[in-house]
């Protein structure tokens, strides 16, 4: 073999190996190819907040990170959908656990909302995270703004902060970051549609004009 094909092969394998490191997503999963359809056992699992049931006609998958800028901008849209679809059985939103490495906070604030959630107030306690984001977001002891919201809903409070002190619900938030880094999930938020993820941030208009379609 002489020296010009070593060379050549060289380079081959050079490119081969780099289309595969593009195609790959930081966790060594191929991301998800928008508009097709994913495995819907990662999407939805048992332990998963839902508004209505798993077999509804339409899903909204949404998966977030409570100290995310853009999840809290979002969150106003995913509100008013509730809202719209809240008498709809074939209506389900569903929300997936994100938090990026990058937000310090966002662990204990996903901890915090499923500490509501076992109080039956998840949706709310959401919703305020999101609304108070600039309060608790870089705070050394977010839980004390954790407990004033909890009081506002009228939660336990003992039961409130000792689930997130003993890190109760890390599993539940764990598998939901698996399953988006299965499914390719690179940015939040990220939301699929009937398994179909969607290129964009959906506005409130496009969120129902795809529901609507798929009702019929």
């Amino acid at each position: 073999m002489n020296k010009q094909v070593i060379i050549l092969i060289g380079i081959a394998i050079v490119v081969i190996g780099g289309g595969i490191l593009l195609f790959m997503n930081g966790n060594g999963v191929a991301p998800a190819e928008v508009g097709k359809p994913v495995d819907n056992t990662k999407l939805i699992r048992e332990h998963s907040r839902m508004t209505k049931k798993a077999d509804a006609k339409v899903t909204i998958v949404e998966f977030a990170d409570f100290q995310c800028p853009a999840c809290a901008a979002s969150n106003q849209t995913v509100k008013e959908l509730i809202e719209s679809y809240k008498d709809n059985p074939n209506v389900n939103l569903v929300f997936r656990h994100f938090p990026l490495d990058i937000h310090k906070n966002a662990k204990i604030g996903a901890e915090a909302a499923e500490a509501a959630g076992q109080q039956g107030h998840f949706w709310e306690m959401a919703d305020l995270l999101y609304t108070k984001q600039a309060e608790w977001s870089n705070s050394p002891n977010p839980i004390d703004q954790f407990s004033t919201y909890a009081m506002t809903l009228g939660l336990d409070l003992g039961k409130f902060k000792t689930s997130i002190q003993s890190n109760q619900f890390a599993n539940i938030i764990a598998a939901d970051v698996t399953d988006g880094n299965d499914l390719g999930v690179n940015a939040t938020p990220t939301f699929y549609i009937n398994g179909e993820k969607q290129a964009t941030i959906p506005s409130l208009q496009d969120f129902r004009s795809i529901i609507e379609e798929k009702l019929k």
